[in-house]
């Protein structure tokens, strides 16, 4: 049992124990005067007196001193409570350990202190005390949940490594109020082990957290945000009659570094060292480093560029991954009566290099699975959709995710028919002739097909079109864009994972003045680039990420940067990779051997190599606190509460009282008294 007081001050009433025992020390005994003749034949000796130092009374005395006492002592509201149960309760708490493990964290010498900072904190936790650890970089995940075994946590934290990933707070926050529902008998606590990067706190603000939560934050890391770093790799393929070259360049970026200083900068193609360069980089800011041309190798291509290691040696280089032979195989539709209407089309996009496409002309019953296999799109020059084997095998092709064209001109009105890829209904048709052809009105800017046009939308309003049919959208599709009149212009639908583009126009001169414009060029480029799929092909993706693979792989296998192997199950979407891990993901068809049908680089985030860090306090801005969802975190009941039970001090003021009434009946009883009430009859005696 142990005992509290709720008041202390009052404790300084104890000093009115002194008032009796200072009276009694001044308490003089009075004699009974007696009568004497003359005193003058007396001889006179001086008397030495000396005050009494001694209390006579002391059960008198006792019982005052304690009735003060005991006054005193329930004005400070006493307490019992039972010190065991209170002591458990004080430490019985749920740690969660949060462990930054984001790329940031792979600098030099921070992550070993990361980790020593997580042993030491879980080292000093009592033997009830619970532990769980978190590891979080993008995502959070939770590697031990809550237990008493100190070892297996220690045992985690051996095993753990920094990740590849960016750094998000809020996933982790997320994870952590979990985790504190999963505890609600103890006192919850959130120790975060960082660096606090700056560009991990957004998506914070918002989150919810139990009112009371204690949180606090270990920072790991110095006040020096140097750091060198790749930004980004551009490549440029340049063909000439005999042979394809290759240029790349790269993006160097540097960071409050001191001073400026000189690194290496080197370009590795498959495997190989295909140039390098010595580059000043300024304190901070990005230089342009182009390296010399090389002959474009064949096939898959990888390649990375990379610096002279620094403290944070993760982003020192930069994966990407490109495919040699980039052209764009079109297969071109015509009907037998098409002549030579397909020459301004076909010039327009022979002057193209980025990239190259290569246009086959065939019929449209010629169409079979074998030749789609190898088209990167199919266009449909004013002729209507395949039937039969043809129409079955382009159907399969688009739902797969191929990208069709359907260019419908002047034979439209004759040659529609029902199909899943005609995403429109032909009423009628259209003749601007009178009023010298009608122009595109409303556009939507937005979408990736005009995306060269925002900035110059009156470009594409300066075509004329004579003639053509009058479109009603399917249900599902989306309208791209309309004429003046507001008969849709081009709409886009799509098929499976495949996307079908319907243009009210067979680009050629008799159905007007299109072929004619600048905008021509530029637009068959982009509708080349969109309808193809090349427009989402990058020479990178970012870590956190995810691969769709490409549609038509029967048992697709996927090698990890590290040499793990993944076979991804298929869902309505298609199959999908997680990317994780910073290098180069091979895809294969069945057995990883051969030649990979893809390569996928990835990299960390761009964001991961901005060191610069935020305040703690800063860490939970935004946050919102609400009421707590477990139970009450101090389950044990406080002071106030046992003492409002126990009313002490009533007990302690009856036995004050009690001790006052005896001290009253002791005075006035015995010889005290006696002589109290004679003292006053003798002194009038004496005075008469």
């Amino acid at each position: 049992m142990g005992w509290s007081l709720l008041v202390p001050a009052f404790l300084a009433g104890l000093a009115a124990i002194v008032v009796p025992i200072v009276l009694h020390l001044r308490h003089r005994e009075k004699d009974k005067p007696q009568e004497f003749p003359s005193l003058m034949f007396l001889q006179q000796l001086p008397i030495r007196t000396a005050e009494r130092r001694r209390v006579t009374d002391i059960p008198l005395l006792l019982l005052r001193v304690l009735a003060l006492a005991l006054i005193a002592l329930a004005f400070t509201r006493p307490v019992f409570s039972d010190r065991a149960a209170t002591e458990k309760s004080k430490r019985s708490r749920a740690v969660i350990v949060m462990l930054d493990r984001s790329m940031s964290m792979s600098r030099t010498g921070l992550w070993t202190a990361a980790t020593d900072s997580a042993r030491k904190l879980v080292s000093s936790l009592g033997p009830d005390d619970r532990v769980a650890l978190v590891l979080f970089d993008d995502e959070a995940e939770i590697v031990r949940p809550f237990t008493t075994d100190k070892a297996t946590v220690l045992a985690e934290l051996a095993k753990a490594k920094p990740s590849s990933r960016g750094t998000k707070y809020a996933a982790a926050l997320r994870v952590a109020r979990q985790l504190i529902n999963r505890a609600p008998d103890a006192t919850p606590e959130v120790v975060t082990i960082t660096d606090l990067q700056r560009t991990g706190v957004s998506g914070v603000a918002g989150l919810d957290l139990p009112e009371g939560l204690k949180f606090s934050t270990i920072v790991v890391g110095d006040s020096v945000h140097t750091n060198a770093s790749i930004a980004s790799v551009e490549i440029h393929r340049l063909p000439n009659a005999q042979r394809t070259m290759l240029s790349v360049q790269a993006r160097v970026r540097s960071r409050d570094a001191k001073s400026p200083r000189t690194v290496h900068v080197r370009l590795a193609l498959n495997g190989r060292e295909s140039g390098g360069k010595d580059v000043a980089l300024p304190a901070s800011g990005d230089v342009v480093v182009p390296f010399d041309q090389v002959l474009l190798p064949g096939g898959q291509v990888r390649g990375v560029v990379s610096i002279d290691h620094d403290a944070l040696a993760a982003d020192d280089s930069l994966n990407f991954a490109f495919v040699a032979d980039d052209a764009v195989h079109l297969l071109l539709v015509l009907p037998d009566d098409a002549a030579d209407e397909t020459l301004f089309f076909e010039r327009a996009l022979a002057i193209g290099r980025a990239p190259l496409v290569r246009v086959e002309r065939v019929r449209a019953a010629q169409l079979s699975a074998k030749m789609l296999e190898k088209a990167s799109m199919v266009m449909l020059w004013d002729v209507g959709v395949p039937t039969g084997s043809s129409g079955a095998a382009l159907t399969a092709w688009v739902t797969r995710g191929g990208g069709l064209v359907v260019a419908s001109g002047r034979r439209a009105p004759t040659r529609a028919q029902e199909s899943p890829l005609f995403p429109a209904t032909i009423t009628g048709s259209h003749d601007r002739l009178a009023d010298r052809g009608g122009s595109l009105g409303q556009v939507r800017l937005d979408h990736p097909l005009f995306s060269p046009f925002r900035d110059a939308p009156a470009a594409l309003s300066v075509a004329r079109f004579i003639r053509y049919p009058q479109l009603q959208a399917a249900t599902g599709s989306d309208v791209l864009a309309r004429f003046d009149d507001g008969s849709p212009a081009m709409i886009e639908h799509r098929v499976g994972t495949g996307r079908v583009l319907l243009l009210a126009s067979a680009l050629e001169t008799r159905s007007g003045d299109f072929p004619l414009q600048a905008v021509y060029l530029p637009f068959l480029q982009r509708l080349v680039l969109y309808s193809s799929g090349r427009d989402a092909t990058t020479l990178w993706h970012s870590t956190g990420q995810s691969w769709l693979l490409p549609a038509g792989l029967k048992e697709p296998a996927v090698s990890t940067p590290e040499g793990n192997i993944l076979r991804p199950p298929r869902d309505s979407v298609g199959a999908t990779v997680a990317l994780r891990e910073a290098g180069v993901y091979s895809l294969y068809e069945g057995r990883v051997q051969g030649e990979p049908v893809a390569l996928l680089a990835v990299n960390s985030p761009a964001s991961e190599s901005d060191l610069s860090t935020v305040d703690a306090r800063e860490l939970l801005l935004g946050v919102r606190q609400s009421a707590p969802t477990v139970g009450d975190v101090s389950d044990a009941p406080t002071n106030i509460e046992v003492e409002s039970r126990q009313r002490l001090w009533k007990y302690l003021l009856i036995a004050a009282g009690l001790l006052l009434l005896a001290e009253t009946f002791m005075g006035n009883r015995g010889w005290r008294g006696t002589a109290s009430q004679l003292m006053p009859s003798q002194s009038e005696g004496t005075a008469s």
